[in-house]
């Protein structure tokens, strides 16, 4: 059997294991604190663990896979732009998290929309942005299975459809059965082999090449504009900053908060931001520049999504290159992971109790894992489709979820004057300005940035003139998230 199988399978086998041993830690919990356990592992983790949280939900097949197949489309031009997102972690929780987990932990919160049911007291809010999460990060994980099932196929020369089956059995197995806490021991495991594996595919691919020096000369003479920094003016600078920012302050991502919920304590975040930064660096730049040189080694690869598997199965020796494709599958895996907690909780535990309030603990137990069931099947149904460029699908998926939440969440825990309507008004019209800039808005009344920009700005200060001709919060949202209260009452 090829070596890269061999290291594949044995790696598969190790998370199917750490799936069924967190099964059984989970089972035991008293049905009472289920909920807690499932969607925030206790709030027990570490740094480390949550590092690996933050860098790996959100450096998905976006990082592995989209990242170097637009570097391998357009060359330099999408380096610089796609490593803007090493500073995501910093931004997307040092903002928020820590205000984010201590107002958790006064009210109870073990979801990402519990901390809005607790900001703004509101069903509408609850049950619309229950839909969008769904609505937007299902494709999302769609594409994340699409990259995985490329991965495995340039592996083992399977088909996508089969490669597709394996790519998404293993990480259902260990989600279903583990929750968070089976996601963030697999985490644990997935980081050391992504980081490995980048680095290995890196060093592999510029001795392949022949250096620096020679894969431009190729590029050069295969075209130029694979060493401009715009692409010969294809990603203007407004647009490659509106880039920037959608990949830097990604404070309304859902599964980019989950490490605020779950984080032990101050330490252990502070820690997790910057370790995670220092991994997403490692992770996309390697990845990227990888991504390059790949076109200066194979010009003519029919989908160029799938140059870091071929990288990896071509320039170094197999059981190598084994390794490197259980590390990119493994950044897949931890993102796919943390959509699927974030989807399940939003309907399950989120929008369901708004209309069923009294719902037994087992009940809700059997309805989480039902609907994470029901998450998987969807998500894999949009990976059959398998689209050539995953990245357009991943940046639609941000954008959207930007558009929507990033005002009621940013400026909801900064200014106590925000109201449950500004909050709707700011997600009704990020969402008409989002559809309408993708759909028949002008190019020019953009300005040449990505959708995303317009949508959020604008959302953000409708978000602030509604509030202010609105009654403000009570007096008890603003002594959880403004108080000097602690959580045990002191």
């Amino acid at each position: 059997m090829n070596p890269a199988i061999i290291s594949f399978l044995f790696y598969t086998a190790v998370l199917i294991a750490i799936g069924i041993w967190s099964y059984r830690i989970v089972e035991k919990v008293p049905i009472a604190k289920y909920e807690d356990e499932f969607y925030a592992a206790g709030r027990g983790l570490g740094g480390i663990v949550v590092a690996l949280i933050l860098a790996g939900g959100m450096a998905s097949a976006g990082t592995f896979i989209a990242g170097p197949g637009m570097t391998y489309e357009h060359g330099y031009s999408w380096v610089i732009i796609n490593n803007l997102q090493i500073f995501m972690n910093l931004m997307a929780l040092a903002p928020v998290a820590i205000i984010i987990g201590i107002v958790a932990r006064r009210v109870n919160a073990v979801s990402y929309l519990d901390i809005f049911k607790a900001r703004y007291q509101s069903k509408s809010i609850i049950v619309m942005l229950a839909i969008l999460v769904a609505v937007f990060l299902l494709p999302y994980m769609g594409a994340q299975f699409v990259g995985a099932a490329r991965v495995i196929s340039q592996m083992t020369g399977l088909g996508f459809l089969t490669s597709l089956a394996l790519g998404s059995l293993v990480v259902l197995v260990y989600c279903i059965l583990g929750g968070m806490r089976g996601t963030s021991i697999a985490t644990l495991l997935q980081g050391f082999v992504i980081s490995v594996g980048c680095i290995i595919l890196f060093i592999g691919t510029v001795n392949y090449v022949g250096g620096f020096a020679n894969s431009t000369r190729i590029l050069a003479r295969l075209n130029f504009d694979f060493l401009s920094p715009t692409k010969n003016g294809m990603f203007p600078a407004a647009f490659a900053a509106s880039i920037a920012c959608m990949d830097a302050f990604i404070i309304g991502m859902p599964h980019a908060l989950l490490g605020a919920l779950t984080y032990k304590n101050t330490r252990a975040l502070k820690r997790g931001i910057w370790m995670g930064g220092i991994l997403v660096l490692i992770w996309t730049l390697l990845l990227c520049v990888a991504g390059v040189l790949g076109r200066a080694i194979k010009p003519d690869l029919a989908i160029s999504d799938e140059i870091s598997p071929w990288l990896a199965m071509n320039v170094m020796p197999k059981a190598l290159g084994g390794i490197v494709l259980a590390g990119i599958v493994a950044g897949i895996q931890t993102t796919v992971a943390a959509m699927a907690i974030v989807i399940t909780s939003s309907i399950a535990r989120n929008m369901v109790r708004e209309f069923k309030p009294d719902l037994s603990g087992e009940t809700m137990k059997v309805l989480t894992r039902l609907t994470m069931s029901a998450c998987f099947i969807i998500a894999i149904s949009f990976a059959l489709f398998n689209p050539p460029l995953i990245q357009w699908i991943i940046f639609f998926s941000i954008g959207g979820l930007e558009a929507a939440t990033f005002g009621p969440i940013f400026l909801g825990l900064y200014w106590k004057r925000g109201t449950k309507w500004g909050a709707i008004a700011s997600i009704c019209w990020g969402m008409i300005i989002y559809s309408l800039a993708n759909t028949f808005m002008p190019k020019s009344v953009l300005l040449g940035t990505h959708p995303f920009f317009f949508s959020v700005l604008s959302s953000m200060l409708v978000y602030v003139l509604v509030s202010l001709l609105t009654t403000g919060p009570s007096l008890d949202v603003v002594q959880a998230f403004w108080g000097k209260k602690t959580v045990a009452g002191k």
